[in-house]
């Protein structure tokens, strides 16, 4: 037997006050002896046994009373009780798995030509199994895919109506998330005023997804379900079809890249986009192209059977907005759903870069500044073309002033010899604003001037301690946690670069931030540091541009690494953020509010705008990471302080889409000996669940007995109290006096 509220079963120790109210007001007796006592000696004692054992049972009664109202308060519960009728409410929490392989057709055992979504089949089962359930059952629907979405304020048939609107829904969420979606289940149901409780979980059991992590996580589940003080049980209900479809056509959308991640106004991008065809037989199919409404171009591609290809779009945006470009399949299969990845991309118009040069000469492509100009205007400069991300302009170490800070976005200080403390002062106020702030080290930097300057700690910018430049023959390497990230060609031609000559660095120790390794040479020396200041970010590259160096300055080398350098130092984004489906958005800005905005407004795909409180946020924390919340449908979030905007774009990532877009289910077999490990029943369909839980062990409450137990016990209460009342004594004791005065005459006699 256990309890339903266990917490007020305690309510029993209860019983001690009457015992210790009993205990401190025991009358105090004092015996005086008279003539005639010897006369009623016999009949007071047998009086007074007769008062004793009214009064312990009294006290036992009152006892009890508290007792019994705590257990009955509590609920206890008979676990082990049977109801075969079938009759005894209980409390059902559905997990539905509504991840993307969801979506595939599958052809209903029984109905030839007719197919439905396994979404739709699990719906139809679900639907059945709460217009089933015995009267007073309560229930919850919670969907799996990432984030969880709990509908739990629905009775059974609410919830079928409301289940309904899956069927029209043309999007999808992120991967099933077990873990939370049993977890916020199991919450649920502790809360539940039935005894009888139970988890559901429907879903395709995809091979890729149970026969690795789930196996082991499943069993931790039963052990937590089973553990709690009312156990929980669990089952399996296979949304898949009895019968399957014969040689199944899925073609699918797999990912869409953009080259370069980040475009301007008349700049030219390329779309590429990875295609797989699971079937069987080769397919030919239509890609096409979409920028909103509009179509941009369409190409018909071959795919061979169980094999990949791609299919690649040149695309070049009018105007500076935020654009959505859609690339899908023009194709008939079982799954429609995953033809389709619309991508964000912002076109901004290009930033303003100040090129500080501290050797620049005469003779074309002999300074730094000259590899700095043509990685970061590669169309201008090589092409005559409009389209580059920068504008720049180049000026010498002692030609410049604040003023021009305020015109630019960026500044970068070349083989710049040393900054006298006004120039150090306007810097790292610049950067503090939200700019980006890039230093490139030369053989004319004069190492103990700038291990002069102020500390990072200071409110300078030194990040630590520089040593002689040195003849030094390697490469470089990525690091595991860099700032940005670069595409793989990127960093193929990356790790082709060979140093002649660098300087070494001694980090400062004593800085509040650490900087950020992005690139290192192969003995693990910093190549490429970062670290943000206020609204900006500063970078310390170790080694020049100079020709003289290394072979850096080549184009497929050069030009990536200092386009992320600048796009991800810029305070406007380099470009579309992408956050998978369920994960939360994070945002590093430390001004997101303006300075009289003491509200965020945020907006997420598919759900309303919601108000995020300045007071009760770290919103005005610098560099905190910001979350604004995560999304279960793709598509774009947005946040809003005044005419300040955010946007971030939601998808299904790359991996994951992989892993749901596979064919392969369970096997039958499979899925009996996970569910016999993980103490889990496995059902085909609602009928069997239903006929199942009605022969299952169901508990038994045992309140009633107990409240009746209770009600008993104060009519006994009344009735002693009653008989121990002083007039019901007073009358019985008249009649003592009586019988003593006429023994006493009888004496005298």
């Amino acid at each position: 037997m256990t309890f339903l509220n266990a917490l007020l079963a305690f309510g029993a120790t209860a019983f001690t006050v009457p015992l210790i109210i009993h205990l401190l007001n025991r009358s105090k007796y004092l015996t005086i002896d008279w003539g005639a006592m010897q006369f009623l000696d016999s009949s007071v004692k047998v009086n007074s046994r007769r008062v004793q054992w009214k009064q312990l049972l009294l006290l036992l009664i009152r006892c009890l009373i508290p007792i019994l109202l705590a257990l009955a308060m509590a609920r206890p519960l008979l676990q082990s009780w049977k109801d075969n009728s079938g009759s005894t409410p209980m409390s059902l929490a559905v997990l539905l798995d509504d991840s993307l392989s969801m979506q595939s057709l599958h052809q209903p055992a029984g109905r030839v030509g007719e197919k439905r979504t396994r979404l739709q089949q699990a719906i139809m089962e679900i639907q059945k199994i709460l217009e089933d359930l015995p009267a007073g059952s309560d229930a919850a629907v919670l969907l799996g895919g990432k984030p969880i979405e709990i509908w739990d304020q629905h009775q059974p048939s609410e919830l079928t109506k409301r289940l309904m609107s899956l069927n029209d829904r043309s999007e999808t969420s992120g991967r099933l998330d077990l873990a939370q979606g049993t977890r916020e289940a199991a919450n649920w149901l502790d809360k539940s005023s039935n005894p009888r409780r139970h988890l559901l979980l429907v879903s395709d059991f995809q091979a890729s997804e149970w026969k690795s992590a789930q196996l082991d996580l499943s069993q931790d589940i039963a052990k937590q379900l089973s553990n709690r003080s009312v156990p929980i049980g669990w089952s399996f209900l296979k949304a898949t079809p009895s019968v399957a479809g014969t040689n199944q056509s899925n073609v699918s959308m797999l990912w869409v890249e953009s080259i370069p991640s980040q475009v301007a106004p008349q700049g030219k991008m390329a779309i590429i986009a990875s295609l797989q065809n699971d079937s069987q037989e080769p397919a030919v199919v239509p890609v096409v192209l979409m920028e909103g409404l509009k179509e941009i171009e369409r190409q018909t591609v071959s795919i061979g059977a169980n094999s990949t290809t791609s299919v690649r779009f040149a695309w070049s945006p009018t105007k500076a907005e935020d654009t959505l470009i859609e690339v899908f399949a023009d194709h008939q299969d079982d799954n429609p759903l995953d033809h389709t990845i619309t991508k964000a991309i912002r076109v901004r118009e290009p930033a303003k870069v100040l090129i500080i040069d501290g050797d620049r000469k005469r003779e074309a492509m002999q300074s730094e500044s000259d590899f700095l100009r043509l990685a970061l205007t590669p169309f201008s400069l090589l092409r005559g073309e409009p389209g580059d991300l920068f504008t720049t302009s180049v000026i010498d170490p002692g030609a410049w002033n604040e003023a021009m800070l305020k015109e630019v976005q960026a500044v970068v200080c070349c083989n710049v010899a040393d900054l006298n403390p006004d120039q150090r002062k306007w810097l790292r106020a610049f950067c503090e604003r939200g700019g980006g702030l890039l230093f490139c080290l030369g053989d004319k930097v004069q190492i103990d001037k700038i291990n002069a300057w102020e500390s990072i700690a200071q409110g300078g910018l030194r990040i630590g301690t520089l040593s002689a430049r040195s003849p030094w023959e390697g490469s470089i390497k990525p690091t595991a946690s860099p700032a940005f990230e670069l595409s793989k060609a990127s960093l193929d031609s990356l790790g082709s670069a060979r140093f002649s000559a660098r300087h070494s660095i001694q980090l400062d120790q004593s800085a509040d931030v650490s900087p950020v390794v992005s690139v290192a040479f192969e003995d693990d020396q910093p190549f490429l540091l970062s670290l943000p200041l206020g609204a900006g970010r500063c970078f310390w590259m170790t080694s020049s541009c100079d020709d003289d160096d290394s072979n850096l300055p080549a184009l497929p080398v050069f030009l990536p690494l200092v386009q992320r350098i600048m796009t991800t130092s810029l305070r406007w984004p380099s470009g579309w953020q992408e956050t998978p489906l369920g994960e939360t958005w994070v945002e590093n800005h430390a001004d997101l509010l303006k300075p009289d905005a003491n509200k965020l407004s945020v907006q997420l795909p598919g759900v309303a705008t919601q108000e995020v409180d300045a007071e009760a946020s770290p919103l005005r924390e610098p560099n905190k990471p910001i979350q604004l919340g995560s999304a279960r449908l793709e598509g774009i979030g947005q946040a809003m302080s005044g005419d300040k905007r955010w946007y971030h774009g939601f998808s299904l990532s790359v991996n994951d889409r992989k892993q749901e877009l596979t064919p392969t289910l369970l096997a039958p077999e499979e899925l009996d000996s996970i569910a016999k490990s993980a103490s889990a029943g496995v059902h085909g369909d609602a009928d069997h669940w239903l006929d199942q839980e009605r022969s299952n062990s169901t508990g038994k409450e045992l309140w009633t007995w107990f409240w009746l137990g209770l009600l008993v016990m104060f009519f006994a209460e009344m009735f002693l109290q009653q008989s121990l009342s002083p007039r019901t004594s007073s009358s019985k004791a008249a009649s003592v006096p009586s019988t003593a005065d006429s023994l006493g005459r009888r004496g005298a006699a």
